[in-house]
């Protein structure tokens, strides 16, 4: 079993109890956001608990400017243009907060806002405390993708062989 093939079966076994886990409704999660944290995490290339504090710290602060930018829109309602210019302020500061250590990730803050902005579209009320069901879905994809990785390495470690150059 290649490293490629043992990452694949564990992933697919994890993200298949994902999502079954996550369309019990009673649970609030949205399997989809669920996923989108948990692309963060692979995308950082970071592994370990390392790389589940930047999915989640990346995909949180992506989250915020969209609150924010959701919020100022919502101010002036009838001025069309303030929600180009909130994309604009938006999509800077999620590039310039790079500076501080721990939110180096961009394109986690990216995946964040427009998860956000997605979960709108879709009804979830995120002004409100409803918002809640967007943190536990990215915080289980935290959790998805660290049990992806391991469990790919332990396929790996139980099952795998050298691979030839």
């Amino acid at each position: 079993m290649s490293a490629l093939f043992a990452l694949g079966l564990g992933t697919g076994i994890c993200c298949g109890i994902w999502g079954a886990i996550s369309s019990i409704q009673s649970l609030g999660l949205v399997t989809w956001i669920g996923f989108a944290g948990c692309t963060a995490y692979f995308a950082s290339g970071k592994h370990g608990l390392e790389g589940v504090k930047t999915a989640i710290l990346s995909t949180l602060s992506g989250m915020i400017s969209a609150l924010v930018a959701m919020y100022i829109s919502g101010l002036v309602p009838n001025v069309v243009a303030i929600s180009f210019i909130m994309t604009g302020v938006i999509s800077a500061t999620m590039c310039w907060q790079a500076k501080a250590k721990e939110l180096w990730f961009i394109p986690g803050a990216f995946i964040g806002c427009f998860t956000t902005f997605g979960a709108a579209s879709m009804g979830i009320n995120v002004m409100s405390g409803d918002i809640i069901h967007v943190i536990l879905s990215f915080l289980c994809g935290g959790v998805l993708a660290l049990s992806c990785d391991k469990s790919g390495q332990f396929l790996l470690k139980k099952f795998g062989k050298e691979e030839e150059n």
